[in-house]
């Protein structure tokens, strides 16, 4: 016997529940998408149920119970509707069953939304359904060592596929190193993990580089990438933000603690309301004011300007929040409902409505005691002791005498001097910074309440809404219970809550998937800001939904995340092509091998501060300032420098950002805009890159100051130098052939010649 709602073929459609669950999907994929109350061709609405009977500009279309009367069983029966699309034979017959059993009617009108069709996802779209952890699927034995394994060699199996040998262990520690902390490693460290013998030499290796302060600025330039994190206002006025900084050391911090996520995120949302007494949590709001601020748009005297541009604010912070947290892109439900995901307009105001309190602005922060003074002090006394030495630097410089001086030593003495005092400028203004107690960082004021806006226009406003969540997400309530005139500071603690609630699948989903793009290149979903309809499709959905499980049931722990996939199999396969698994999956997505990866630009410049022994590795604070700021007409302008010096040699994590402030070395190598969120980074091989780091000045420093080290390291042997060089770049001894054309390279062009060379080679730039 049929159940309920699954009539026999033979039976006509009779039931509100059998509509609901039949017949309603099939018009809303089929049908709804010309024939609704915004589409409307032919005036016929087939989304409600009068508007249905009624029929269109040709009168009738449906007779209940005669089907043969009925003009959309004509049209669908003989294959004219859909255009284009006819039906297949059993929607057919859904249709003709349904219209027999007297046209009955459930739901109206059908939500449009709730169905996913060739055009849009619904609400039983992927990423909306609840989080359940997956079985592990069977497999051959041999090769998995972890649950990771098993999902992606399934997947290998189906294609008739094998995945590739496990790598060297010299390409495995350069791998690591760069993943896990932005740096290569240093030759003592690849011949201890080479010759280590033990059983887990690797996973001890995974751990220490864990553990590593390293780690959490590798990872916070991933985070800071997303949420378009910059030091300046941007448009045309571009002021500095002296104190942003704070948000960007809270980052670096929180991921070296190893913060769960979940905190994580509440603390980027409301962490002034939910810690008050924590300065790292008052710096933590830092993101929602991250991006670009319009001031001459705020100050202007138009109020309807005005409350335009402020409409065009809210739409950055809800629209980064709901990309960097739920991997969805609310922001395009401003004017009218998501075009191709289930949210809808109202949804995109009750978002706005939580988060509608948020200003730009400073806080002061309590600096009176604990970690925080004790790293302030620090600090200040690290600066004073750098510009005591500079000092003295300075009055060791031989002012010019009577006598005729060498004019080279002469002009040198006189460059050296403007960079010492370059860099005792550039240290008053970081004492300066560092001493303020203030933080860039959220300024709540209490929001009248908010409205939907008709077409996103603030000069129309529409029904009153109250803060609230989406209401897509299935078995989370989006109703947060507070009226439209809540205090601002509850309506954020309600969005962080709801957004971190367990039963919220997007969250964990959207980091996991994060997580595993950086490791990889790209992600199980192609579009970490996206996991609606315009977005990618999963490759392992299975293993993305066990991961997140994962993440959620072991207390939100990244570092854990971070474990479980380098320690796999999968991640530690060798990057070789093979052409017979290329012809089947050119782009490796279904995980045969490790894609070797490109150096992030920021990367390449620590990476060759390394090779010279010049990085200087101190952490935390206002970071170095590249350009001269120049303040005119009422706008700041940047002008880029290549400034000398040890504090300026610091990770590049620690550059400031000002928006209107380039680097020619960093924009070679795709650094992104900060103005804009940035998941996926461009790579691409311009010949630009070259010819950057043959000429540009600071690669031409950095390689006399390597040859420098090298000297100093083994002499003046070239032999040993070369050795010392390919050690200190690659991870590895040259061999006979390298060393024979690379000894009659120094002897004719020089040893800084030869590291320039090494700076722009594949291997150098390049992680397999």
């Amino acid at each position: 016997m049929a159940e309920e709602g699954s009539p026999s073929k033979d039976e006509g459609i009779a039931t509100a529940k059998a509509f609901d669950a039949i017949v309603a999907p099939l018009l809303a994929r089929r049908c709804l998408g010309c024939h609704d109350s915004s589409a409307l061709k032919g005036k016929l609405d087939l989304s409600r149920r009068d508007s249905a009977l009624r029929g269109g500009e040709n009168g009738r279309v449906i007779v209940p119970g005669k089907p043969e009367e009925s003009r959309l069983w004509e049209y669908v029966s003989e294959g004219e509707m859909p255009p284009r699309k006819p039906l297949p034979g059993e929607e057919k017959r859904v249709i003709r069953r349904w219209i027999a059993g007297g046209a009955v009617w459930g739901t109206s009108p059908i939500d449009v939304l709730r169905y996913t069709t060739e055009k849009r996802a619904g609400h039983d779209w992927w990423s909306l359904a609840p989080l359940r952890r997956p079985p592990l699927p069977p497999v051959a034995p041999g090769w998995a060592r972890t649950p990771i394994d098993r999902f992606v060699l399934a997947r290998l199996e189906k294609k008739k596929l094998r995945p590739s040998p496990a790598a060297g262990r010299r390409a495995l520690i350069r791998r690591l190193s760069f993943d896990l902390t932005g740096l290569p490693p240093g030759p003592a460290d690849v011949e201890a993990f080479v010759e280590d013998p033990s059983p887990i030499a690797y996973e001890k290796l995974v751990d220490r580089l864990l553990s590593s302060p390293h780690h959490g600025e590798r990872w916070a330039r991933h985070w800071l990438d997303v949420v378009r994190f910059g030091e300046s206002q941007g448009f045309e006025r571009d002021r500095l933000r002296p104190n942003a900084w704070r948000y960007r050391d809270w980052v670096i911090e929180a991921l070296n603690s190893d913060l769960p996520y979940d905190r994580f995120v509440r603390w980027q949302l409301a962490g002034d309301v939910l810690a008050p007494s924590s300065p790292g949590a008052l710096a933590a709001t830092g993101f929602l004011v991250a991006g670009a601020y319009d001031m001459v748009g705020q100050e202007q005297q138009s109020a309807a300007m005005k409350a335009v541009v402020r409409q065009d604010e809210l739409e950055d912070i809800v629209g980064t929040t709901g990309q960097a947290f739920l991997g969805l892109t609310v922001n395009c439900a401003r004017c009218h409902d998501h075009k191709f995901d289930p949210v809808r307009q109202v949804d995109y105001y009750r978002l706005t409505s939580a988060l509608e309190g948020v200003r730009h602005g400073e806080r002061k922060i309590d600096t009176g005691g604990g970690e925080l003074r004790a790293a302030a002090e620090a600090r200040t006394s690290a600066i004073e002791a750098r510009a005591a030495a500079l000092r003295q630097k300075l009055e060791a410089i031989a002012a010019p005498t009577g006598e005729r001086p060498d004019p080279g030593e002469t002009e040198r003495e006189t460059e050296r001097r403007e960079e010492i005092r370059l860099e005792l400028r550039h240290l008053e203004r970081q004492k300066t910074r560092a001493a303020a107690t203030v933080t860039y960082a959220v300024v709540p004021q209490q929001p009248a309440p908010s409205h939907v806006l008709i077409r996103g226009n603030p000069a129309l406003k529409g029904e009153v809404v109250a803060p609230g969540g989406l209401a897509a997400v299935k078995g989370l309530d989006a109703d947060f219970g507070l009226p439209p005139d809540a205090p601002e500071a509850t309506r954020r603690v309600r969005l962080a809550t709801w957004v971190t609630d367990p039963r919220n699948p997007l969250t964990p989903r959207a980091i996991v998937n994060r997580v595993w793009h950086h490791h990889f290149g790209v992600g199980i979903v192609e579009t970490p800001n996206d996991l609606g309809f315009n977005g990618g499709r999963p490759t392992h959905p299975e293993l993305l939904d066990w991961l997140a499980s994962d993440l959620v049931e072991s207390g939100w722990s990244l570092k854990e995340l971070h474990r479980a996939i380098v320690t796999s199999a999968t991640y530690r396969q060798a990057s070789v092509l093979r052409p017979e698994a290329a012809a089947v999956d050119a782009g490796g997505r279904l995980l045969w091998r490790k894609n070797p990866s490109r150096l992030e630009a920021e990367c390449v410049r620590d990476a060759i501060l390394e090779l010279a022994g010049d990085l200087n590795r101190a952490m935390g604070g206002p970071g170095y300032e590249d350009f001269l700021a120049d303040f005119r007409r009422g706008t700041e302008f940047y002008d880029e420098l290549d400034p000398v010096g040890d504090s300026f040699n610091r990770r590049t994590v620690y550059r400031t950002w000002a928006r209107g402030g380039r680097n020619r070395l960093l924009d070679a190598f795709d650094c992104p805009d900060p103005s804009t969120t940035t998941p996926r980074r461009m790579v691409t091989t311009t010949p630009i890159q070259a010819l950057v780091l043959r000429n540009n000045s600071f690669v031409l420093r950095m390689a006399e100051r390597t040859a420098r080290r090298l000297r100093r390291d083994v002499g003046e042997d070239p032999r040993r130098q070369i050795e010392r060089l390919y050690e200190l770049a690659y991870g590895r001894p040259p061999d006979a052939e390298e060393l024979s054309l690379t000894e009659d390279f120094v002897a004719g062009h020089g040893l800084a010649a030869l590291c320039r060379v090494i700076i722009n080679t594949n291997e150098f730039l390049h992680v397999d």
